[in-house]
């Protein structure tokens, strides 16, 4: 969830998309339940619900609401077969995207920390998903070099500074018609600053490559939204 006040939109713009993105949570439930009736109108999911407190007690940086409402959005539309994420933390992301994009898809979510690989599969096995969602430890470049498969959606929430890499990596591997997601592409404000602050130089002239690489290139056509951190999405062409 958010970790940080908006940096983009003015106070009141800010926190009428927080309370319009808390309702619009609710249809994360209806993704998530087995029964057609999909649960109470506005519930919220439990298991994610519960995700997000476990983060915020703990200072883990989980997807913003908003951001999992496109992610879900994406997934749906795209109905894609074989998904990567890079940065699994906690699973609350994977657990978004395999249930949005349906029973037909494969999630191969990558966590370099040890701790984070356990928690995230626990709650992956409780949310049912265990057999669709394959949490990988290792470093995301290394893994990410691995993967033979198309991939047909790549969400990237993982070390900043290695963003191009990613790309760089990712771009072949990308299956006809593929779609690249990007999260925190704007690193709380630092990536417009002309003198960020010394402690996020390095990450914010990394997110200003990837961002130049993401729209400017001529295998993608890609935007960065100014949605929750910034994120950068792109298509192949």
């Amino acid at each position: 969830m958010k970790s940080a006040a908006d940096a983009i939109l003015r106070t009141e713009q800010a926190a009428y998309l927080d309370d319009l993105h808390t309702t619009g949570m609710a249809a994360l439930a209806v993704l998530g339940s087995t029964s057609p009736a999909g649960g109470p109108v506005g519930a919220r999911d439990v298991l994610l619900t519960r995700m997000e407190a476990h983060a915020a007690d703990r200072g883990y940086p989980i997807s913003d609401p908003e951001v999992a409402l496109l992610l879900s959005i994406l997934a749906r539309a795209a109905q894609p077969k074989v998904i990567v994420e890079l940065g699994t933390n906690i699973g609350y992301g994977a657990i978004v995207l395999a249930r949005a994009a349906g029973p037909g898809a494969r999630v191969i979510t990558i966590e370099a920390r040890s701790e984070l690989v356990g928690q995230a599969r626990g709650f992956i096995e409780q949310a049912g998903l265990g057999h669709r969602i394959d949490v990988r430890h290792g470093e995301a470049i290394a893994e990410l070099e691995k993967i033979e498969d198309p991939i047909d959606l790549l969400y990237v929430d993982c070390v900043k500074e290695e963003y191009p890499a990613y790309l760089a990596i990712a771009k072949p591997k990308l299956a006809a018609r593929g779609i690249i997601v990007a999260d925190n592409v704007l690193w709380r404000g630092q990536v417009a600053l002309d003198e960020p602050l010394e402690s996020e130089k390095k990450r914010a002239a990394c997110l200003r490559e990837f961002n130049q690489a993401l729209v400017s290139g001529t295998e993608l056509c890609g935007v960065v939204l100014p949605l929750g951190d910034g994120v950068g999405l792109a298509t192949k062409i």
